[in-house]
């Protein structure tokens, strides 16, 4: 195993490094000279074009189109910046606790184990971001760690046209381009201005966290910059028992040419949670799932852990040949290793509370490797009065997963939910095993868009054609091969410059899931389920007055459903039953509406209907988990350059999961909101700068259940949760 990640590390590097020098003997053999400066990217922050109020951006990258304005962009499109990060974000919770000032995600989950949450309706997590603008570097256990995050761009619909499409799939059933959209996460780099900061954390009952953030540029005209950022957290959370312990180095590396630049970030990261699992199943016959317990309870088997360690970079390099072309190419890798001990399915309560059903205690080894390249040229031409915005890339993936889980004796499990969890003696942790290879996967992509502009309108045309190629080492004759091509066009009608009017349609590609046991155990694990394809089609407007930017959007998304049938013996059976449909609008908005008040947040109705069920059995039902109804508020309020007031409250409408035992055939989720509220105060201390913060998450305690869109398992909230931090600028 070793032999091949310094294989794969080295090779791509080598290209890296040879494709960076290409283009500049090219230019030097061109007749046209190269004495002008082309901007490529800046030396500041990601963030330097920053909406009124600074908490998102103007701009964002479309895939290989490069950076594009938001009024371009024929989707709905959302930039989080570092302060939106800075003002909400609780570094031992998942990074769902600031995706979802974005009304259309909601979290799926408050479990430290899990970065789970769900966007339009459709479950996501880690698997399905994007780091610098590769695919697949990340997992549902260790997602992005907030400290080195300057940018996150959220896009909503399968977008793997513009994208790429030649990700690994890291053993999920949507992939890296998903349905509901794509999260690209950007990294913090060297601005102009020196930094030096130290920060300290003191979240939940004694949770500590130290954080370090160093940067410079050096060099002729501060061409070379260096950034590295560390963090080191450990303690108990505001959940009762649960811990997470957390240290991790990046460095980020970029050179700032004339023609060029080029970007590298590299680290090592070293995750663990103990204790802190709660999913649920609902197995009585209530119409309506009973009331929430206090979240303060513990659920898990005592010796419950998660770890996961290892290494990832990217590399971006772009090079421009002249004013009109530019190559461009990004590298990524990224090994990961660790283990669980857990038990092993969710628990099932009946109507008064009580615990139905045995669990298994489990113990899980894996490891996973993941490589990513892709290059290709961008260049603006014209064609009469048409002006074109077009580019051509190719991108290989390669990835590998190793695993087991070893399953102790079926255990039973006493108690209530409302008093805690009583596991018999023979409920016990096995030891673990050596993991063995699972799945490897390599694709290979060719991508090819062209953004038009004529007057007022706008055209964007754009097809992807993907290679797959996996290998289901846990079943002989389950291998895939696939070749696909994947459309995608948009157009935009701009009557002047504050309105945008667009509409498109989107499509992804997702290879069948590996189905493996997690927070329940399957009869047919191991399995490969059949590919599938997902379509979405919108309309929207975007307007940009003043200062404040809104978007309205209509979305229909049709995509592959996935079902757990429960079998007799506690197990469950995962198979395909037809089509999820997904109709909704959303409304976005962000900026300032009034002096020193700055807002972001929306409001999202979403109808998702099951359809071509097996026996249309099924046909019209509501989709597991996923509200009709959720809506997120945001606020800032600065009396002054020293202090700022937050505020945020979110609310999520009722949702339904099956339920054969109900008389309805379904089980209601209530509907619940939660408000958060903080402050900051910005000082000099013996001429040095500090930032005093303190935040409370969940100010009314309240205990409430949370759906998991997709599914009929469900989460439960997180306690009040206090959070104080202390800033110095050296």
């Amino acid at each position: 195993m070793k032999k091949t990640i310094h294989k794969s590390v080295s090779g791509l590097l080598a290209l890296g490094f040879i494709g960076s020098i290409m283009p500049t003997a090219i230019a030097a053999e061109s007749d046209s000279p190269l004495d002008t400066v082309y901007v490529i990217a800046s030396k500041n922050s990601n963030n330097e074009d920053a909406l009124p109020g600074g908490l998102v951006n103007e701009n964002a990258k479309l895939g290989i189109l490069g950076k594009q304005s938001l009024m371009d962009i024929p989707y709905s499109e959302m930039s989080m910046t570092e302060k939106m990060l800075k003002k909400f974000d609780d570094p031992t919770q998942p990074l769902a606790n600031v995706l979802l000032n974005n009304p259309s995600i909601r979290t799926s989950t408050t479990s430290p184990m899990y970065t789970d949450f769900s966007m339009r309706g459709i479950n996501m997590n880690g698997n399905h971001m994007m780091l610098n603008g590769v695919p697949s570097l990340f997992y549902q256990f260790n997602g992005p760690i907030t400290h080195y995050i300057d940018r996150i761009d959220i896009t909503s619909g399968p977008n793997a046209a513009v994208n790429g499409v030649s990700m690994s799939n890291n053993g999920t059933n949507s992939g890296a381009t998903p349905a509901p959209g794509t999260i690209n996460i950007v990294t913090k780099r060297a601005t102009d201005k020196p930094k030096v900061s130290y920060t300290q954390t003191f979240s939940g009952r004694s949770n500590l966290g130290e954080f370090i953030d160093i940067g410079r540029r050096f060099g002729n005209n501060n061409e070379w910059g260096v950034r590295v950022m560390g963090e080191y957290m450990t303690g108990e959370l505001s959940l009762k028992g649960a811990e997470k312990n957390e240290k991790n180095i990046f460095l980020n590396l970029d050179r700032h040419g004339k023609t060029s630049f080029t970007n590298l970030f590299i680290g090592h990261f070293d995750l663990r949670v103990n204790e802190g699992q709660r999913w649920f199943t609902y197995g009585g016959n209530g119409t309506e799932l009973p009331s929430a317990p206090d979240s303060n309870i513990p659920y898990d088997y005592k010796g419950t852990t998660k770890w996961m360690h290892g290494w990832m970079y990217t590399f971006n390099h772009e090079k421009q040949i002249n004013k009109d072309v530019s190559w461009f190419t990004n590298i990524g890798h990224s090994l990961r290793s660790g283990n669980k001990y857990n038990s092993s399915s969710a628990l099932s309560f009946d109507e008064k509370g009580n615990f139905l059903s045995s669990n298994v205690a489990n113990a899980q080894n894996e490891s996973g490797l993941n490589t990513y390249f892709q290059t290709g040229i961008r260049g603006n031409f014209e064609t009469g009065a048409v002006k074109h915005q077009a580019s051509i890339a190719i991108d290989r993936s390669w990835a590998k997963y190793w695993n087991d889980s070893n399953n102790g004796t079926r255990g039973t499990i006493g108690g209530n939910i409302y008093t805690g969890t009583i596991y018999s003696p023979n409920f016990a942790i096995p030891a673990l095993r050596y993991a063995k290879l699972s799945w490897n996967e390599i694709n290979t992509g060719v991508t090819i868009a062209d953004s038009l502009s004529y007057g007022k309108w706008d055209v964007l045309l754009a097809a992807s054609h993907k290679h797959e190629n996996f290998q289901n080492k846990l079943r002989t004759g389950q291998d895939i091969k696939n070749d696909d091509w994947l459309p995608t066009f948009g157009v935009t009608y701009k009557p002047n410059n504050d309105i945008a009017i667009y509409a498109s349609q989107t499509e992804s590609l997702s290879r069948g899931a590996v189905v493996v046991n997690g927070s329940r155990i399957y009869d047919n694990a191991g399995d490969t389920l059949a590919p599938s394809t997902s379509k979405q089609r919108e309309i929207g407007i975007k307007y940009n007055f003043e200062n404040i930017f809104t978007t309205l959007a209509y979305f229909d998304i049709d995509t592959e459903s996935l079902i757990d049938k429960e079998l007799d013996n506690g197990l469950y059976h995962r198979v395909a039953d037809g089509r999820g449909n997904y109709k909704g609008w959303e409304w976005t908005v962000n900026g300032q509406p009034a002096d020193k008040w700055t807002v972001t947040g929306g409001l999202l109705y979403m109808n998702g209907k099951r359809e071509k069920t097996n026996g249309g059995t099924a046909d019209g039902k509501f989709i597991n988990g996923a509200a009709k109804w959720s809506g997120v508020i945001g606020a800032t309020y600065a009396p002054n350059e020293q202090w700022n007031i937050i505020s945020r409250l979110n609310w999520v409408g009722e949702a339904f999961i099956d339920n054969s035992k109900s008389p309805t055939g379904a089980t209601r989720i209530p509907s619940y909101a939660v408000l958060d509220l903080g402050v900051d105060y910005s000082t000099v201390i013996s001429d040095v700068p500090v930032t005093f913060k303190a935040m409370v998450y969940n100010v009314t305690n309240r205990d409430y259940w949370i759906g998991r869109g997709s599914s009929t398992t469900f989460g439960l909230s997180m306690p009040r949760t206090f959070m104080l931090s202390a800033t110095v600028e050296i």
